[in-house]
């Protein structure tokens, strides 16, 4: 009698679906772990957006280049300002407006810089004056400003970078912010932490009525709404300042440019030289080389970094040889902490003396003697 087949229910029984030879579904573990990640996502894409529109940020429009700013005369070419919120800060534009007879044009973004500033001027194709404002602080290769990549194309910064060949840190850093804008659509915080930080004290502060006690802390210059063209009047200084107020906002600059100055190796020395040969093309090009306070000297400069500084504007000069160079960083005793209202912008102080200085040299001829100085020790230099 054939002996009975057994059957082994463990081994012999419903197939689950995982094991049907070619199947693509997910095991339900993973299949709930990734449900569980992609609901998160979302979740805290949305805290962010809300954390975001509660600090007021909000991302630029398409083909943003910064607020419009002008002052004088609307009638006839414009004269284009190129420069940082310390351009704005050092002058009373209305009257350097006046003194040149034209309106004066410019955009403003935060840490703008001369990458940015050729951008600018590729949007007053009719001015015939060019005004550029630089610093120390602004032709800093290493200070990059947050809105870089949503003014400056790509193209022009992958270009900038193969041309200069500067250290990997700084193409690193400028090219990740072309990324963040992408991540920025669905987390618009990111890559903003300081910024996060300064709103949320800045909310919690009025919120208690400690807004005076912030400003301590804080490096905010006070400027007009936009579109004029004038900076805030404030004789407050930083002669003012505790000696641990003054270590925060040297430790906030050291941190942002790395605590060092390099100025002839990257895309602010290439678009600088750019914007010279194209105002030159354009007719009549002023170059105001402005002041620091002492203290910003003291705590970043050395002979190597001045010495580096000073040989960018003997090119300038070299570049555009009948261009006016108004050194106002050399008026006697113009680095007072007196002068400042923080370790780069100016108060009504120093931006009286400083005004005073321009117009005589624009308009009485003084710079031209600076120039043929300057260009003289260029040849000089060259030979």
């Amino acid at each position: 009698m054939p002996k009975a087949e057994t059957f082994d229910s463990s081994v012999v029984g419903t197939q689950t679906t995982s094991s049907v030879p070619g199947s693509t579904s997910l095991p339900r573990g993973i299949h709930r772990t990734v449900v569980v990640f992609l609901v998160s996502l979302v979740l805290a894409s949305v805290a962010d957006h809300l954390l975001a529109s509660w600090l007021g940020f909000s991302p630029p429009p398409r083909g943003y280049i910064g607020a419009y700013r002008r002052v004088g005369p609307q009638a006839g070419p414009q004269v284009f300002c190129a420069g940082s919120s310390l351009t704005v800060s050092a002058l009373y534009w209305s009257e350097v407006s006046q003194a040149l007879g034209q309106g004066i044009q410019t955009w403003s973004v935060a840490g703008s810089s001369p990458d940015i500033w050729e951008e600018w001027q590729q949007q007053s194709p009719r001015s015939t004056t060019t005004i550029i404002g630089i610093s120390v602080y602004d032709l800093n290769e290493l200070h990059v400003a947050p809105d870089r990549a949503n003014i400056v194309p790509l193209s022009q910064t992958i270009k900038d970078l193969w041309s200069t060949h500067p250290d990997s840190g700084l193409s690193h850093r400028l090219l990740t912010q072309y990324a963040l804008r992408y991540v920025e659509l669905f987390f618009p915080t990111a890559g903003n932490s300081d910024r996060v930080l300064v709103a949320v004290r800045t909310k919690v502060a009025d919120l208690l009525g400690r807004q005076v006690s912030l400003a301590q802390h804080e490096g905010v210059v006070a400027e007009p709404s936009p579109p004029a063209l004038a900076a805030g009047e404030s004789t407050s200084n930083i002669s003012e300042w505790s000696s641990g107020r003054l270590l925060r906002r040297i430790a906030v600059l050291r941190d942002e440019n790395r605590g060092r100055h390099e100025f002839s190796n990257g895309p602010k020395h290439m678009a600088f030289r750019r914007m010279l040969l194209l105002a030159r093309q354009r007719g009549k090009v002023i170059v105001v080389v402005l002041p620091v306070a002492r203290e910003y000297s003291e705590a970043f400069l050395d002979d190597s970094s001045l010495a580096a500084f000073e040989r960018e504007i003997r090119e300038a000069t070299a570049i555009a040889p009948e261009a006016t160079i108004v050194r106002l960083d050399r008026v006697p005793g113009i680095s007072n902490p007196s002068y400042f209202l923080d370790l780069a912008h100016m108060n009504s102080l120093g931006r009286r003396v400083a005004t005073e200085s321009f117009l005589m040299e624009v308009t009485h001829g003084g710079s031209q003697r600076m120039l043929d100085a300057a260009s003289s020790a260029s040849i000089s230099s060259g030979k």
